[in-house]
């Protein structure tokens, strides 16, 4: 069973960044909501399932997701993960991306990442922590949008099946087996695939195995 972990209440908003980090525990997950800001969701460790405008993926810590003011979103880990939420401003963000966007994470964009957790909170009397922020946004700005992550059900009967691969990734049952262990035939399998993450199952029904965690 997943477990739904609180969002927080009376939030400020951020001038212009805000970081959070947080354990996320095996099978917990944020319900679905929103911000009145930009969000960038980031795993330093672990790997985040990210469900967002009726599509849901999942993200290593070589990746991270923009999420613009005000989508829907949820966000939750199976295995467990070292979650990092960057709040912007939403004038602050205005020009890195209208629509929820996967981006490549290089060295020192998760560098900056982590210094911005860092200095959360602390004095900053030279205004340090506004070049960090600043130097986040133009590296986000500058960063390589993935064309896609890997899809993840976000119902149903792949859903155990995903979760299976994900976790042994080594599971050798091809789509007759694990047809016969969800009640489907081979062919109802298959377009289970084609419609819920828009992709086949493959000869050894392998497409759901994450990432490595």
């Amino acid at each position: 069973m997943w477990e739904p972990i609180e969002v927080p209440l009376g939030l400020v908003p951020p001038r212009p960044i805000t970081v959070r980090a947080q354990t996320i525990p095996a099978r917990g997950y944020f319900a679905e909501h929103a911000h009145r800001w930009h969000q960038i969701v980031y795993a330093t460790s672990g790997v985040l399932t990210v469900a967002v405008e009726g599509c849901s993926f999942v993200i290593s810590p070589e990746q991270a997701v923009w999420l613009p003011t005000g989508v829907q979103h949820r966000v939750g880990s199976l295995l467990g993960a070292q979650f990092r939420s960057l709040w912007v401003a939403d004038e602050a963000g205005r020009d890195v991306a209208e629509h929820p966007t996967v981006f490549a994470v290089q060295p020192l964009l998760r560098a900056l990442i982590l210094e911005a957790v860092a200095i959360e909170g602390t004095e900053d009397d030279d205004g340090y922590g506004g070049r960090v922020a600043a130097l986040i946004l133009d590296q986000f700005r500058r960063a390589r949008p993935l064309p896609g992550a890997l899809p993840w059900p976000r119902e149903g009967p792949l859903v155990g099946l995903c979760e299976a691969l994900y976790a042994d990734p080594a599971d050798a049952r091809g789509p007759e087996e694990w047809g016969r262990e969800l009640g489907l035939s081979v062919r109802t399998l298959a377009r289970r695939f084609e419609t819920d993450i828009g992709m086949g199952p493959g000869g050894d029904a392998c497409a759901c195995s994450g990432p490595s965690n």
